[in-house]
């Protein structure tokens, strides 16, 4: 592939009026990290794009006048002088390295492979090892002087003659050239193979320019005619003569550079790029710049050039990518016609695009003296509008617009115009200072007014823009809708339409849209002199006076609607101050005063992340004593072509987490408190691309700031204050020991009172019902009715003096007492009591008398008032090892009905078991021996239900 570029746009320079400390540029190279270095006769040079960084014999250079400079492929860059010092920079910090017997040497070539750097200087061939510089000979056994002895025994041997040895120190191999072949060698003179090649007669040793050794064992030999190139690892060679490259037949510097992916050749005015195959993959000529003796295409593409006297030019990626028509012509005006690309050139005229030669060519001029400016290149129909000539262009044919009009008793012709449009049959011609309006049957000016600019169709109404605001033509006059919007009173320049919405560009207030109902304004263009809008899917693309810019529409809210991608001269254009765009698939066209640029919006280029970095290369910054009150970070974005449309935030966690924007790429804090803080930077370009890197501040606490300090003071305080709290803690202890003694004494004597208060309530229940059955002269129920209760009484008088009982005690007291309310209720009542097979019956324990009083309220209150038979069942369940429950239910008339009847009751009986169970539930919670829940549900609230239901859940605690 072979592809010849020639540079067509003003490159960038930098000289010492730009901060070079000298314009005497011995070679040009990229380091591993994208930064470029000059080597000069007044040291080594370090540019990000912004600044230039010398480093000198100060920094510890071995000579400033270093002309020679090669990038490894572990990434050091070394450097080369005449001195008795050679080495390489890595991190801004040079190594240097002295020659055995500190010789001086002068290095001239560089040879290297994956893992070795090798140099050539009078002195042979050289190489860096365990930080001394030694020489690699040519043999194994024999001397200098020893080894050209068996050159000319060898040349004799097999009659060669105008042979040149070429060594590689990597393959550990000789090859001896001529006009006609190559033999190899090894290292010890041992002959391999030779292989045929063909070389101009006309070489000779003494116009060798250059060697070296470059990746893939591939070795190179420079003449003044050619370069030859020799691959040690196939066997193989092939010549390059300049002339079918460069048009040029010799030359006297030639430099190669072997980068990982190609080949670069430069000879002077021109750059020539291989790949490893040793094909042509690219070419570039540069003949209209005079310092070309040095050129260099970075990683990035830019392409870089210097020679001895007028320091670096600089030829950015985009302005080689990007391809220009009618340059130094002011184009105003692009449209389409008959899919056929129309550029209008004020002062010149118009040019078709011609899709063979790839050129603008003229079409049509004549449009009178300077200063005739394009207006309008329209389609449907088809119109050329300029200031002095206009034309209709129907089926590439041309012909001249002029009106014939009456205006009193004169004849006037008009051929000059702003703006021409057809509407319904009607055409109407814009003029500076009128409107035109014609007919089948007639031609008349329907308005004069000064500042008239263009015109167009928006529902099939005339919209007139002018440099006092938007109009509407209505009645052959002009009105201005919506009076007191201020956006319809700014200077209109362009205007497009859509089925929606009137596009308006205004002259400094970007761009608002209009329709019959609204007027909104997008926020984020204002400030923008908008020459041309065009709406594609959902974006605006807007040629304005700061570049092209790409505006995507928020459909919920036009007024804030984002600037999504932005394009300036940095990214290709001749100028910011664009006339006009043109859009063609991925392509974009942009109209200047110096001609037109088209650039491929699919570049990747333009997808390219900001490549951010910080000027402090470690990754933690300490900041000691005084230097925490002003810390100050600095960053940077290494970009050759655009640092002017960065926009930079910053956040410092952990104080915050918002994005805070900032001008400078300075960061400054003051007083941060002792701490490590993540500090992250975020770069975002012109075209959305991001990058966000980050570094550690380690704000470093004085002495008695620091942990060590912190916990000693703490370990102080703690055991001061362990001492004051076990001296308070034991008199608590001691008070709180006698108080719950006291405590308990006091619980145990209250449970003992509240079961004597309920030894006369049960007395008098049962009294009554015996006394019942005598007056009836039940005699016999009577009697068993006693022995019942004699023996509910003796149990209830033995339970009542112990704290706890067995539930088989309890469930004995508990059928003693139901069979004796069933007497009493005369086999209305029925009971049922079931007991858990995993209870133990006669070794759990339950407090005493704490279930009869809940067994008494649901006979008493819960089925007392019930017609029907009612039910008391209690149900005894082991919930785990140390708990478990007891379930009273009846089916009684429930609680609400009982407080009913209790109110409409003559005696208002109430009864205060409920109030002395809670009392004594909450006196044996407190004494610490039991946990017991207690829970009460009125049935009638679930499915509409019947009676009551208890549930108490007892949990022992052991002491």
């Amino acid at each position: 592939m072979f592809c010849a570029k020639i540079f067509a746009q003003d490159p960038i320079r930098y000289s010492t009026k730009q901060g070079l400390p000298t314009n005497h540029i011995y070679d040009i190279q990229e380091d591993a990290d994208g930064f470029m270095w000059f080597a000069t006769n007044r040291g080594l040079i370090k540019f990000d794009g912004e600044t230039f960084k010398t480093f000198t014999i100060q920094r510890g250079l071995p000579n400033n006048d270093t002309w020679l400079l090669e990038l490894d492929y572990q990434g050091k860059l070394w450097y080369f002088s005449k001195s008795s010092y050679q080495g390489y920079i890595v991190n801004d910090s040079i190594y240097k390295f002295q020659t055995v017997d500190k010789i001086v040497i002068s290095p001239r070539f560089t040879y290297k492979n994956k893992d070795s750097l090798w140099f050539f200087s009078n002195d042979g061939i050289q190489t860096i090892k365990n930080n001394k510089i030694k020489e690699v000979g040519l043999y194994s056994k024999y001397n200098n002087k020893e080894f050209n002895e068996w050159l000319l025994t060898e040349f004799k041997k097999k009659g060669l003659e105008n042979y040149y040895p070429l060594p590689n120190p990597d393959t550990r191999e000789l090859a001896l050239f001529s006009e006609k072949e190559i033999l190899f060698y090894d290292w010890d003179f041992n002959f391999i193979t030779k292989i045929k090649q063909s070389l101009p007669s006309t070489l000779n040793n003494s116009k060798i320019q250059n060697s070296g050794l470059l990746y893939n064992n591939i070795y190179f030999n420079a003449f003044d005619k050619g370069v030859l190139f020799i691959n040690f690892k196939t066997k193989t060679s092939k010549y390059i003569p300049f002339s079918s490259y460069a048009n040029i037949n010799s030359v006297n510097y030639f430099k190669c550079k072997g980068l990982k992916n190609e080949i670069q050749i430069s000879i002077p005015g021109h750059l020539l790029i291989f790949n490893y195959n040793l094909e042509l993959i690219n070419s570039y000529s540069f003949p209209d710049i005079s310092n070309n003796r040095i050129s260099y295409k970075d990683s990035n593409g830019n392409i870089w050039l210097a020679d001895f006297t007028q320091g670096v030019t600089f030829i950015p990626n985009t302005q080689l990518q990007s391809i220009y028509f009618l340059k130094g012509k002011k184009t105003k005006k692009l449209g389409v016609i008959d899919n056929q690309l129309i550029a209008g050139v004020n002062d010149v005229g118009f040019f078709k695009y011609s899709n063979n030669s790839k050129k603008f060519k003229f079409l049509i001029g004549d449009i009178g003296e300077s200063n005739a400016e394009i207006y309008q290149i329209k389609e449907n129909p088809n119109y050329l509008v300029s200031a002095r000539k206009s034309f209709s262009y129907i089926n590439n044919e041309l012909s001249t617009i002029q009106l014939n009009l009456v205006e009193g008793l004169n004849n006037t012709i008009q051929t000059s115009f702003k703006d021409i449009i057809n509407l319904k049959n009607n055409t109407y011609y814009v003029g500076s200072a009128n409107i035109i309006k014609k007919t089948q049957e007639e031609t008349v000016t329907l308005l004069n007014k000064s500042g008239l600019l263009l015109g167009s169709v928006f529902n099939d109404k005339l919209f007139v823009a002018s440099s006092d605001g938007l109009f509407q033509l209505k009645n052959d006059s002009l009105i201005k809708p919506f009076q007191n919007n201020v956006f319809l009173n700014i200077s209109i320049i362009s205007l497009t339409t859509t089925p929606n919405n009137l596009w308006v560009g205004t002259d400094g207030r970007g761009v608002y849209s209009y329709n019959e109902e609204k007027v909104r304004h997008i926020k984020n263009t204002d400030g923008l002199s908008v020459q041309r809008i065009i709406k594609k899917d959902t974006v605006l693309w807007l040629a304005t006076q700061n570049g092209v810019k790409k505006v995507a529409l928020n459909k919920n809210s036009i007024e804030n609607s984002l600037i999504i991608d932005a394009f300036y001269e940095t990214d290709g254009l001749l100028q910011n101050n664009i006339n006009d765009i043109f859009l063609e698939d991925s392509l974009l066209y942009a109209a200047s005063d110096i001609g037109i640029a088209k650039l491929d919006l699919t570049s990747p280029i333009y997808k390219k992340s900001p490549k951010l970095y910080f000027k402090k290369q470690q990754d933690t910054l300490r900041f000691i004593d005084n230097e925490r009150d002003n810390i100050s970070v600095s960053f940077s974005v290494l970009d050759f072509v655009n640092q002017n449309y960065i926009n930079y935030q910053y956040r410092l966690f952990p104080k915050q987490k918002e994005w805070v924007n900032t001008e400078t790429e300075t960061i400054f804090f003051s007083n941060l408190s002792p701490d490590v803080y993540i500090l992250e930077i975020k770069a975002t370009d012109q075209h959305n691309n991001s990058t966000v890197i980050k570094k550690y501040l380690n704000v470093v606490p004085k002495w008695w700031q620091t942990i060590a300090a912190k916990i000693c003071f703490g370990l102080i305080i703690i055991g001061f204050l362990l001492l004051i709290n076990k001296y308070l803690t034991n008199r608590i202890r001691k008070k709180e020991h006698e108080k719950a003694r006291q405590d308990k004494r006091v619980a145990g004597l209250e449970l003992q009172a509240l079961r004597s208060q309920m030894n006369p309530h049960f007395v008098h229940n049962s009294l009554n019902a015996i006394q019942y059955y005598i007056q009836r002269n039940e005699v016999e129920l009577s009697e068993n009715y006693l022995v019942k209760f004699s023996k509910l009484i003796r149990l209830f008088f033995e339970y009542s003096r112990r704290q706890s009982i067995t539930i088989s005690e309890e469930l004995e007291l508990l059928t003693n007492y139901l069979e004796i309310e069933k007497l009493r209720f005369e086999e209305k009542l029925n009971f049922d009591i079931t007991v858990c097979e995993n209870i133990d019956v006669e070794e759990q324990l339950i407090p005493s008398m704490l279930l009869q009083p809940i067994v008494e309220n649901a006979v008493n209150h819960g089925l007392f008032h019930k017609q029907e038979n009612g039910l008391v069942s209690i149900d005894f369940t082991q919930l785990d090892e140390d708990t478990f429950q007891v379930i009273v239910k009846d089916d009684g008339i429930g609680i609400k009905k009982a407080k009913d009847i209790y109110k409409r009751s003559s005696k208002n009986y109430q009864s205060n078991s409920s109030a002395v169970l809670h009392e004594r539930l909450d006196l044996l919670n407190q004494s610490k021996d039991w946990n017991i829940n207690y829970n009460i549900q009125d049935r009638s609230d679930i499915n509409k239900g019947e009676g009551t239901i208890v549930t108490l859940t007892f949990n022992q605690i052991e002491a």
